[in-house]
């Protein structure tokens, strides 16, 4: 018996893979820029979110935004997205009670005057400190605790007047006199609203002072919205005005007229897009292809997915082929959906009682990114390489594979099985093994094989998906047997 080895395999049980590690500072890789680095830490994040815990944040339906993060750290994920502030649905509160039973408000209600839920009119000039002291703050302070990095999303621009009315930009909710409509605040105009750009800027300048102690964070322009100038500008203003620490930034998603592609943006942010519906395994297979055109040197985040909403599935396998074919597509995943915590997940409002999201989201996610802390896998140091493999004689089957080539290679399937997949290797020895993401397990014993342009590699029978690992032993990496 080898004890030094049980030993380890104990060690890393109590200390690596159950408790979560704190967090430091979130950095991107230099070596390796479609990473993170923490440290001498390199990080991929993967994560599950919704978008308006600040707004529930505790509420009569038994939501807790500690549990929220116990959830989270409990399945070692790692990457939460949140709307540092809702600008619009003041008539939530009014309308879903139970849900938004304790609101709270960044910018100060002074009046005169009352606003459309009969509360005094908000002044965006003036912040309540409430708000960051007991929500924002304790927030990430709490996330550092639980090894989770937060990416803060700054505007929405409420293009439809249906939410527009409800936005605290509106006339009839604020003193400021502003005389926006729709989409205005985001666009390229507001550039030329020296009021409206000192109320943005002054609030940039909060919420970085505010989060200057936190290195778990990144910060987002807008969601979804923003004109070209627009989202450049505040870019710009968040990485050369010398009050603001050195902060990581996205820019608003594809439906903004703003390239990340191409911009001074840190981190490219994706949505759906080009990608496809999100219903079947050709919509997977579809955003995986998409992502891969994302990669020009900077960290790909897809931030955004969900069940139900927008013509997508409600398959609750979804998930975690969307976390598998983002990863190796050499990116980031963060499932967002709308109501887990809230509800069924169905609604954005609704009036059952909160409840953690499905466990096949939640393990999808840990099973990912417990796979490569127990392997020791380095995947900051791989790539797609999708030409690799092949899936033989099975047209509804596809194989998505990152590697280190004549190293290491994770080739994702996806679809039923058994199949065959021709993988392309050197001439070297490798192990191989078939990994079960639903299961967070390994199918079958180590093999050897000898490395050749094309290598046959049958699985056993599978549903949904399954992982085929090869690597070669020769690089002194420990796997479990």
């Amino acid at each position: 018996m080898d004890l030094t080895r049980i030993s380890c395999a104990l060690l890393f049980c109590l200390m690596g893979s159950v408790v979560p590690a704190s967090v430091g500072r979130l950095e991107i890789c230099p070596q390796h820029p479609y990473y993170f680095r923490d440290g001498d830490r390199h990080v991929v994040l993967v994560g599950v979110s919704d978008r308006s815990l600040f707004t529930i944040w505790q509420n009569d339906k038994g939501f807790s935004w500690r549990k929220y993060l116990d959830d989270l750290a409990a399945h070692h994920l790692n990457y939460v997205r949140q709307d540092v502030f809702s600008w619009g649905a003041l008539l939530a509160p009014v309308n879903y009670p139970a849900q938004f039973s304790n609101p709270a408000w960044l910018f100060a209600r002074t009046g005169p005057g009352t606003a459309m839920d009969g509360k005094p009119k908000f002044d965006l000039t003036k912040f309540d400190q409430f708000y960051f002291d007991q929500r924002l703050k304790p927030f990430l302070r709490e996330a550092v605790k639980r090894g989770i990095y937060v990416e803060l999303t700054l505007f929405e621009g409420f293009r439809a007047h249906r939410n527009f009315t409800e936005s605290l930009y509106a006339e009839t909710n604020n003193i400021n006199r502003l005389g926006l409509g729709p989409g205005q605040m985001t666009s390229d105009s507001a550039l030329d609203n020296p009021r409206l750009m000192a109320i943005q800027h002054a609030y940039i300048d909060k919420v970085l002072a505010e989060t200057a102690e936190f290195g778990n964070v990144v910060y987002e322009i807008a969601n979804e919205t923003g004109a070209k100038r627009w989202v450049a500008h505040l870019i710009d203003y968040i990485h050369h005005n010398p009050r603001h620490p050195s902060r990581l930034v996205s820019a608003g998603e594809q439906t903004t007229s703003f390239d990340p592609r191409t911009g001074a943006n840190d981190i490219v942010v994706k949505h759906r897009g080009g990608g496809g519906l999100y219903a079947s395994d050709a919509d997977v297979r579809n955003h995986h292809t998409t992502l891969l055109h994302f990669r020009v040197g900077k960290p790909v985040c897809h931030n955004e997915y969900f069940l139900f909403a927008n013509r997508s599935t409600d398959d609750v396998n979804f998930p975690r082929k969307m976390m598998w074919a983002d990863f190796t597509a050499g990116g980031h995943s963060n499932f967002f959906d709308f109501a887990f915590w809230r509800g069924t997940g169905r609604t954005v409002n609704e009036g059952h009682p909160s409840r953690s999201p499905p466990p096949e989201i939640l393990n999808g996610g840990q099973y990912l990114l417990d796979f490569l802390t127990e392997n020791n896998v380095e995947f900051w140091t791989m790539a797609p390489h999708d030409e690799l493999a092949t899936v033989e004689g099975r047209s509804s089957a596809y194989v998505f594979t990152l590697a280190r080539p004549a190293d290491e290679y994770i080739c994702y399937v996806l679809g039923d099985g058994p199949v065959t997949i021709a993988l392309r290797l050197t001439k070297d020895r490798f192990a191989t093994r078939w990994y079960d993401p639903k299961q967070g397990r390994f199918l079958a014993p180590t093999q050897q094989v000898q490395g050749k342009d094309r290598c046959l590699f049958r699985s056993p029978a599978f549903e949904q998906d399954i992982v085929l690992y090869v690597w070669r032993p020769s690089n002194e990496k420990k796997h479990p047997d």
